[in-house]
């Protein structure tokens, strides 16, 4: 008879399920309910667990949904400097400047947004082109 072993590394941390459990509602809230809900419980787990690039960009998201700029351009920054983004991830919080941005009313500073991130979808299109070849 196989008897299973469970160690203790194997089972996820209190804290580590509390804070997926706590990502996952507010993901639920922002597709399916209400957006500043999400927002709060981002910020909750941000405050709480830390600030990680999984929580930034579903914040940059949220804020952007809700027209709410500055801090969005606050976390935006800090995402930009302080994260090892990737290329689709860069793309991806350039956008939801730019629609904060237009929706704001700020249509030149939206276009220049929108120029790096057209210039980042330019840059995913060609490598993956050169990956497929």
């Amino acid at each position: 008879m196989n008897i299973l072993k469970f160690e203790e590394e194997n089972f996820m941390q209190p804290e580590e399920a509390m804070r997926q459990w706590l990502v996952l509602q507010a993901q639920m809230q922002q597709s399916f309910a209400k957006t500043e809900n999400a927002i709060s419980l981002l910020e909750l787990v941000e405050a709480v667990y830390g600030q990680e690039t999984n929580t930034g960009l579903m914040l940059c998201k949220a804020l952007s949904e809700v027209g709410q700029l500055e801090p969005l351009e606050k976390k935006a920054n800090y995402l930009l400097v302080h994260s090892e983004l990737t290329c689709e991830q860069r793309a991806a919080v350039y956008y939801c400047l730019s629609v904060a941005r237009w929706n704001a009313g700020k249509r030149v500073e939206a276009r220049k947004v929108h120029q790096l991130y057209l210039t980042l979808m330019l840059q995913i299109e060609q490598d993956n082109e050169r990956i497929s070849d």
